[in-house]
């Protein structure tokens, strides 16, 4: 997501977990004027997050563990609230899963700010997460590629990279990807084998 464009306010909510009350009205008085509609929860309430787009979850009174569990589970965003920025705060968010962390006293345009960060380093943090995520089971599927030249090498007596043009030709005629082939080659040899002649 571009920091530019904002998220759809309107049809979410924003999580607010364990804020003092003095706290929770600053905080709902300026994202009233930001047009944010919040959710305040305290206590591990076990009230339905599906709407929630953000968190913020005050460290000096936090005391909800399990809520905090369900909003990291459903991939919410959670930005930490902390009157003091120190070694030990900062730590503690991380710990929490923060991405952001909202510093006392609370205005508006910092409560933008961060919750724009949040939401764009969550959102970063993920894609990071589904190209590993790729990466490892295209490294995963190295062995059986390796496997599926070996056998195209023996069984039609040719060299490495004719086995590898091979494969990568049937793939491309085939539409799909040469990890799938040779998972296929391996699990049904006798099957497969009649595609790369």
């Amino acid at each position: 997501m571009s920091l530019l464009k904002r998220p759809d306010f309107e049809r979410g909510r924003l999580l607010l977990v364990d804020c003092d009350p003095r706290t929770l009205a600053q905080l709902e008085k300026s994202l009233q004027r930001l047009g944010i509609t919040v959710l305040a929860l305290s206590a591990d309430r076990n009230d339905a997050i599906d709407d929630v787009f953000a968190a913020v979850v005050e460290l000096e009174h936090f005391a909800s563990p399990n809520l905090l569990q369900r909003v990291t589970q459903a991939g919410v965003p959670v930005i930490a609230l902390t009157p003091h920025e120190t070694l030990s705060q900062i730590q503690r968010a991380i710990e929490l899963g923060a991405t952001a962390l909202l510093n006392k006293p609370i205005t508006q345009g910092s409560v933008f700010t961060t919750l724009m960060m949040a939401i764009g380093l969550h959102e970063r943090l993920d894609a990071y997460a589904r190209t590993i995520s790729g990466l490892q089971q295209r490294l995963d599927a190295r062995p059986l590629l390796a496997q599926a030249l070996a056998r195209l090498m023996v069984e039609h007596r040719i060299n490495e990279r004719d086995a590898y043009e091979r494969l990568r030709s049937v793939s491309m005629q085939l539409n799909r990807s040469i990890d799938q082939l040779c998972a296929d080659l391996a699990a049904d040899h006798s099957q497969q084998s009649g595609v790369y002649k």
